[in-house]
């Protein structure tokens, strides 16, 4: 798994790069298009190319006539197009859950980009930028917590051929939460990204590389979690056997496991003694689930 590279950005240089995003944004915010991000997730884009174009000894803003496609052009002729999202969290290799499994972390792109022709980049590198305060930029400069972190790139062919396209509406887990996407999206897992030591050795990806990436078969871009839910219901639906479970559960590493479901216990529970009721289980089964299922009564707000 690629181990994420840290730029502090609460010093001098730092500082001076997110004012420096943050006028960009002011002046060329992108205000059409599907999708679009707010001013904010636009800034964060910005800032993490300005921080990578500084690093590479490139000027930090881009020409006027550069191409929409891409963000950094390599000396090899590679395009690159940086991805940023932003959180008050550090980048996270894995969210922790309240079942005991740690959820793998993932990196989304919106569908339409990727599949748009005219953005011609050759490949991702994927970031996360954790900010200070209420995350509008350029926030201060006594504020500590600005950081960015370079996860890896993947070349754009592999994202389309590996990753998960998911419709809008669909439901993603985050440790111990849910939340549905509000756009088209396409996850793809950070176990599955080319690591990077330093950012300089962007310069050093060449096009058989790239092309190298573009046939590499990777691993899950699913959750273990998911996974394994994921082959329950498939036994559950007679398309699976539990050998096929089991072989899941013991390839991703969490046999003996159970993963808690996406809905409440309490609702399992509920079922199960509406068919106590029905006279269809008997309490049996209804101690059975206890032992893998933990019913959570109100005791107050």
């Amino acid at each position: 798994m690629p181990t994420p590279i840290t730029v502090p950005l609460a010093d001098a240089l730092g500082f001076q790069l997110r004012e420096k995003a943050a006028k960009y944004v002011l002046e060329n915010q992108n205000r059409t298009g599907a999708e679009r991000g707010n001013a904010n997730e636009q800034g964060y884009g910005a800032l993490a190319e300005i921080i990578v174009r500084n690093k590479l000894g490139m000027p930090e803003i881009n020409p006027a006539d550069h191409p929409l496609g891409f963000d950094v052009l390599l000396d090899s002729g590679i395009k690159v197009d940086v991805k940023c999202r932003g959180g008050k969290m550090p980048f996270l290799e894995k969210y922790g859950s309240d079942d005991g499994i740690d959820r793998e972390a993932k990196h989304n792109f919106f569908a339409r980009q990727l599949y748009d022709e005219n953005l011609d980049a050759d490949i991702y590198l994927m970031t996360h930028l954790r900010f200070a305060g209420k995350g509008v930029l350029p926030g201060t400069a006594r504020q500590r917590n600005w950081n960015l972190y370079v996860c890896g790139w993947v070349s754009k062919k592999r994202v389309l051929r590996e990753g998960v396209y998911l419709p809008r509406r669909s439901i993603t887990e985050q440790g111990n939460t849910w939340f549905a996407y509000r756009g088209q999206e396409i996850e793809f897992y950070h176990r599955n990204l080319n690591g990077l030591n330093a950012i300089t050795d962007l310069q050093t990806i060449t096009k058989q590389a790239v092309e190298d990436d573009e046939k590499r078969i990777g691993d899950l871009n699913l959750t273990s979690v998911d996974a394994t839910r994921i082959a329950y219901d498939l036994v559950g639906r007679g398309i699976l056997t539990r050998e096929h479970l089991k072989f899941v559960q013991k390839e991703t590493g969490i046999e003996g496991k159970i993963p808690k479901p996406i809905l409440h216990a309490n609702q399992y529970f509920h079922l199960l003694k509406w068919l106590s009721e029905k006279g269809v289980v008997s309490t049996k089964e209804i101690e059975q689930a206890k032992t893998i299922l933990k019913e959570e009564p109100f005791t107050g707000i």
